[in-house]
Parts: C-alpha cells; sequence; structure tokens
C-alpha cells in the first residue's frame, strides 16, 4: 500500500489539532475555574451538579423566609413590650387609686392617663411592619384590625396565622392574629370572675378568688346573697341553693370547688355575683376601670362597690398580663427556633457548596501541571508538522 506525504500530513495536522484542542480546553478551565461548563464535560458529574444547585437554591430560600420571620417576630415582640409596659403602669394606677388618700380630683387624674394609656395599647395593636402590612391582623395586612375607641373597640381582622416554611420539614408561625393576643382573653381569675351587685347597702366588698377543686366546679351563674350580716347563701341560676354558711369578714365563701373572699360588713339583702369567665379584651378592661374612676365613694357603700370593682379589675388586668407574657413567650421560642435553623443552614449549605466545588471547580495545580504538558506537546507537534511538510523523497536521493 502506497502512503503519500498527503496523508502524512493530514495525520500531522489532525493530531495538532487534538493538541491545540486541549490546550484550549484546559485554558478555559483556568480562566473560568470551572471544569464542567456542559453536560457533555462530565454527564455523572452535571447531573449531580444540577441537584446540588437546585439544594443550595432550597436552603437560600428558607433562609430568606427566616430572615422575612424573624423581622415581623422582632417587631410582634416589641409590640408586646409596649403593651406589657403599659399593663404594668394600668395596674400601678389601679393599687395607687385603691389607697384611701385619693381623692376625686387625684382619681381624675389617674382617670386621665389610664385613657392615655388605653389609646396607646390600642396604637400598638394597630402596628406595621414597615412595608405597610399590619402585624396583628391575622391574614387581613392591608387594614387597620382594630377600630372604635375606649372598651368599645372590635376586631377587624381574622384568627389565621401566618407561616413562614424555614426548612423542608419545618414552619414557623410569623405573627399572632389580634383575637389571641387582645380580646380572647378569660376574664376574672380565668375560670370564674366575682362582681358585687350595684344596690347593695352595706360595705362588704370582693377581696379575691381561687379554684380549690376544679373537678367539682360546675360552670354556671351562682348568685351569693346575704341573708343577714353573718349569714350567707349561694344560689344557682335555676334558684336551687347550692351551699350556705356563717360569715366572718375576710372568710372565704367556699362551694363546688371555689372560694370567692369577701370581707367588709355586708347588710341583708346583699349580693354578688359569680359565674363562668368570659372572653374580654383589654381595651374593655381598661376602660371599665376608667369607668370606675368616676364612680360616687363618697359613702361607705359607694366606696365598698368600687373596691369590688377594683379588685376584679386588677383579676382582669393579671389576666390580660399572662396572655401577653404568654404569646411573648411564644415569641421568643419561635426566633430561637429561626436561628437555630439558620445555623443549620449555614452549615448544610457550606457542605453542600464544598461538594458542589468538588464536582464543578478546577483544581488548579493540576489543571496548570496539564496545561504546561500540553503545551510541551503541542510545540513538539508543530516541529513535527514543519518538518513533515517539508520533508520529500528528493532530500535523500
Amino acid at each position: 500500500m502506497r502512503i503519500s506525504s498527503r496523508t502524512m500530513q493530514l495525520q500531522w495536522l489532525t493530531a495538532f489539532q487534538r493538541q491545540q484542542a486541549a490546550v484550549s480546553e484546559s485554558q478555559r478551565q483556568i480562566s473560568s475555574g470551572r471544569r464542567i461548563q456542559t453536560a457533555g464535560d462530565d454527564p455523572a458529574a452535571a447531573a449531580q451538579s444540577v441537584r446540588l444547585d437546585a439544594a443550595l437554591s432550597r436552603i437560600a430560600g428558607f433562609a430568606q423566609n427566616g430572615v422575612t420571620a424573624q423581622r415581623r417576630l422582632a417587631l410582634e415582640e416589641d409590640s408586646l413590650d409596649k403593651v406589657t409596659t403599659a399593663l404594668d403602669r394600668a395596674r400601678e394606677l389601679m393599687i395607687q387609686s385603691g389607697s384611701g388618700v385619693q381623692n376625686a380630683e387625684n382619681r381624675r387624674a389617674i382617670a386621665v392617663e389610664m385613657e392615655e394609656i388605653l389609646r396607646g395599647v390600642l396604637a400598638t395593636a394597630n402596628a406595621q411592619d414597615g412595608e405597610g402590612r399590619f402585624l396583628f391582623g391575622g391574614s387581613v395586612v392591608k387594614q387597620a384590625p382594630f377600630t372604635g375607641s375606649g372598651g368599645n373597640v372590635a376586631y377587624q381582622g381574622d384568627s389565621v396565622v401566618r407561616g413562614q416554611r424555614i426548612a423542608e420539614q419545618q414552619q414557623v408561625a410569623e405573627g399572632d392574629p389580634g383575637s389571641r393576643v387582645f380580646m380572647d382573653i378569660r376574664a376574672g381569675n380565668g375560670v370564674f370572675s366575682v362582681a358585687a351587685a350595684p344596690a347593695n347597702a352595706g360595705t362588704a366588698w370582693f377581696a379575691g378568688s381561687a379554684v380549690t377543686d376544679r373537678s367539682q366546679w360546675v360552670p354556671d351563674t351562682y348568685t351569693v346573697e346575704f341573708t343577714s350580716p353573718d349569714a350567707w347563701e349561694a344560689r344557682a341560676s335555676n334558684g336551687d341553693v347550692v351551699a350556705s354558711g356563717s360569715y366572718t369578714a375576710g372568710s372565704p365563701v367556699a362551694f363546688r370547688g371555689i372560694t370567692a373572699t369577701i370581707d367588709g360588713a355586708p347588710a341583708a339583702g346583699d349580693r354578688f355575683t359569680i359565674a363562668p369567665s368570659a372572653n374580654q379584651s383589654i381595651f374593655r378592661t381598661l376602660q371599665d376601670f376608667v369607668d370606675g374612676l368616676a364612680m360616687d365613694t363618697g359613702q361607705p357603700a359607694g366606696r365598698a362597690l368600687f373596691q369590688s370593682r377594683l379588685n376584679a379589675g386588677l383579676q382582669d388586668i393579671d389576666q390580660a398580663l399572662g396572655n401577653v407574657s404568654l404569646v411573648r413567650s411564644e415569641v421568643g421560642a419561635r426566633l430561637s427556633a429561626i436561628e437555630a435553623q439558620q445555623d443549620t443552614g449555614a452549615d448544610l449549605q457550606l457542605e453542600l457548596t464544598r461538594s458542589l466545588s468538588g464536582l464543578r471547580d478546577v483544581d488548579y495545580a493540576a489543571a496548570v501541571s496539564a496545561l504546561e504538558q500540553q503545551l510541551t506537546a503541542l510545540e513538539a507537534a508543530q516541529k513535527a508538522f514543519a518538518r513533515s511538510r517539508a520533508f520529500s523523497l528528493f532530500d535523500v536521493l
């Protein structure tokens, strides 16, 4: 078989072009820092890189969700702190108003401050997140959740708890509806509440209450009536007498697993109502106290009635404080959960990034060494090609 000079030149040219392509590929990898540019470079590694990229994208999305929830929860926590401070001050004023040295003028001053506290709490309940969304409206974020004034405040939001997914299997609430924070608070001691009848003629007042045996408590509206200054009986809503006993000032009226402490000197016929706790808003609790400050306390019976109302109000505000404290603790727990997940996500992101780098990025030391070898081979191929191109039979004749 004859092999012409043309055939030899084409073979050398093909080899030369392969060397040039290898050099170009090495130069491209070194300049871009990427070993894989297309799936054809390494199909298996390219497929795995796509999966790792998708995982990193999901982690980044969860991290952003966490930042969003963290910001809104921090704003909620700040609002709840303001409400707590306001309620603490209101409680101080309530205790102060019960002092025997307070006159009508002093109580009017207390009422003015309480009204300011009430307006401040309402403003906080309508707080926004800086992006025009209300914090305490549930899923209703574009309109103020609370409308009205004084104790006649209505909730216009809903009970939806908005959530953010911060991991594949973890979702965290980014807020609490205002109905839970400000409106649906159990009055009294949380189980029942006590109120003195406005027509009471004696000087007895409600001092406190407790549940001694929850299993014996039968929810109903009971009337405790003093049949004489030293005796009482409790009647259920159907009129049946369920308990009775003698009375001494400061002793508890006890029946069906509860106690209600009455102090002072009752008159025959004086009554106190014991009813299951109903939901009451923070706004109503504050307004009831403002209204109570306007009561006539010039006579002993009026002072006793005011004291009963004051002590009932203190129970109500303690319930409000307890509710806000509970929500704040949950907000804190969510913030801690977000922070922990951010740490976990950052660690996972680092590991996936390392894995992706190992698949896709160039080993510069190896790439530079390979490039040097390829350049040497290319130079040799160029010299060989030049000599083969000029070589002929006449050179040896």
